[in-house]
């Protein structure tokens, strides 16, 4: 998950640079999300509570300072400082550009599984169903890549297509050559961890997912989009979910 906004409510004293850090880390733990290069901003509160903070996100919202419907994407999170002192990290995470995917995302995951491919009992396939997961496909723009723990990393393509044989002209060599580039670009270490790859496909009201699964394993049978995949590239494989 991405986050549009963090607002640290504190008690006492300004917060260090250590304080703060350690906040934001605790918030991404504690969350799944990713707080990388979002606006934070401290607040001295004589109370800090989670009511404070929701208060605050409004306030902030009425001033254009945040996008409308803040308050239902807002998470609350309750830590303590040195000294005993109290702290509330509110976090208003971003809207999801492609929130339907949360319903496709486990019927292709079910389909996979169907088959028994081997891949389906990897630690990293079962991440692929977590909030965290799921979260960051909703949200993700073109290219994005993110490992979730030591299991999978995951990427996002975003493609303006989605009819198979459109899709299949803005690979041109066919989609493993293809994706190679897109796993460099977005960081994907292939044979160090197993790398998952969901296309989110949108053209108007017109919206499919597609995705591919490579273990680290080479011994594992990789997944890849069959229905995307050039004719040469069908004749080396055959289908399976």
């Amino acid at each position: 998950m991405g986050a549009e906004r963090v607002l640290i409510l504190h008690q006492g004293d300004d917060l260090d640079v250590g304080e703060i850090r350690g906040l934001v880390e605790s918030v991404e733990r504690e969350s799944g999300g990713d707080l990388t290069g979002t606006r934070l901003t401290t607040y001295p509160a004589g109370e800090p509570t989670e009511g404070v903070a929701e208060a605050l996100v409004l306030r902030l919202e009425g001033d254009g300072e945040v996008s409308p419907g803040s308050l239902s994407r807002t998470g609350t999170y309750t830590y303590e400082v040195s000294g005993g002192r109290s702290v509330v990290v509110a976090v208003v995470w971003a809207g999801e550009v492609n929130g339907w995917v949360r319903r496709v995302v486990p019927q292709q995951m079910g389909k996979v599984e169907a088959t028994g491919m081997a891949l389906t009992r990897r630690p990293g396939w079962r991440r692929l169903a977590e909030e965290g997961a799921v979260a960051f496909v909703a949200e993700a723009r073109d290219g994005v890549g993110r490992r979730f723990g030591e299991d999978v990393h995951v990427v996002v393509s975003v493609l303006p297509r989605a009819k198979p044989r459109q899709i299949r002209r803005l690979m041109p060599g066919g989609y493993i050559q293809w994706v190679d580039g897109v796993f460099r670009r977005a960081g994907a270490p292939l044979g160090r961890i197993d790398v998952a790859h969901w296309l989110v496909c949108v053209d108007g009201s017109a919206r499919v997912l597609h995705l591919a699964y490579l273990s680290a394993d080479r011994s594992v049978m990789a997944l890849l989009p069959w229905e995307l995949l050039s004719r040469a590239e069908r004749r080396g494989g055959r289908k399976l979910a």
